[in-house]
């Protein structure tokens, strides 16, 4: 396969990881000023935003740096553990962040952004139901794995 041939990653689509960080860091702002989520989100830990960029880089095909440094899913876990994520949050969580693509400029042809919604929706879900009291971990943990597109 030459170079000419080898698919491009979703994060090699964006425009790379400078620009993921930019599209993070908006819909990191967004979070704070939302009147939903904002309190969740300025009471959350300040390695959030960092470990978001981890984490994108890693599904879109870039470095495995969430998994390597952060424990992959497992980490995911323990970052939403009891948070009580609730489907109004949830949804407005989704929205947000789409409406950042949107306005950073991340590429807007059907293919990126059906398959990026489709993630982010079910990225989404799964996160709500770690959040809630009680959720069992999970064993073996699941890889984070690279979005499909």
């Amino acid at each position: 396969m030459t170079n000419e041939e080898k698919p491009v990653t979703m994060l090699e689509h964006i425009g790379g990881r400078e620009r993921l960080k930019a599209f993070v860091a908006h819909f990191h702002h967004s979070l704070h000023e939302d009147d939903l989520l904002g309190e969740m989100f300025r009471n959350a830990k300040p390695t959030h935003s960092p470990h978001l960029v981890a984490f994108f880089e890693e599904v879109m095909g870039g470095r495995q740096i969430y998994t390597k440094k952060h424990n992959g899913v497992e980490g995911l876990f323990d970052a939403h553990a009891n948070l009580g994520i609730s489907e109004a949050q949830r949804r407005r969580f989704v929205d947000l962040m789409l409406k950042a693509a949107d306005e950073v400029g991340l590429p807007n042809d059907e293919r990126f952004r059906t398959a990026f919604a489709k993630r982010v929706e079910a990225g989404s879900m799964f996160s709500m139901t770690l959040s809630q009291e009680g959720a069992e971990r999970l064993w073996p943990w699941p890889p984070v794995g690279t979005y499909e597109w």
